[in-house]
């Protein structure tokens, strides 16, 4: 993926710094952080703006829903259900571009995935248009 003048340089400078940051549940630093915890910091300092601190609560509360990944934007969220007994939203990422996204993988820790690995299109929600 490759970062233009015209990206939202903030935002790529931003998730750059949280790449390799371990995964930690309930956390949100830069020592370890959850899905929803980086994308709260992440658009906190970038954007102003608070979020909900559950990827479910930020998709009820804070974001315009976005059926079809074709029409994602950069700065969009990125809602997935990883839940076996549940179609709710348990994982969140900042959508990026090219179907790029980061977020806090609790394998990987924070990393940028495709929209187009076959997990995360199984387990597609919706995406999101922050308010």
């Amino acid at each position: 993926m490759r970062v233009t003048p015209k990206d939202n340089l903030a935002l790529y400078d931003m998730i750059a710094r949280w790449i390799g940051t371990p995964y930690r549940a309930g956390q949100s630093s830069r020592k370890g952080t959850d899905c929803s915890g980086l994308v709260s910091v992440v658009y906190k300092t970038v954007y102003g703006k608070e979020l909900a601190r559950s990827s479910a609560a930020m998709l009820r509360l804070n974001c315009r829903p976005v059926a079809n990944p074709a029409n994602l934007r950069e700065g969009n969220l990125v809602f997935f259900h990883t839940s076996k007994n549940s179609k709710l939203p348990s994982h969140v990422g900042i959508y990026l571009k090219d179907r790029k996204f980061a977020h806090a993988s609790t394998s990987r820790g924070v990393v940028i995935s495709s929209l187009n690995e076959p997990y995360y299109l199984k387990r597609w929600i919706s995406g999101g248009i922050v308010k």
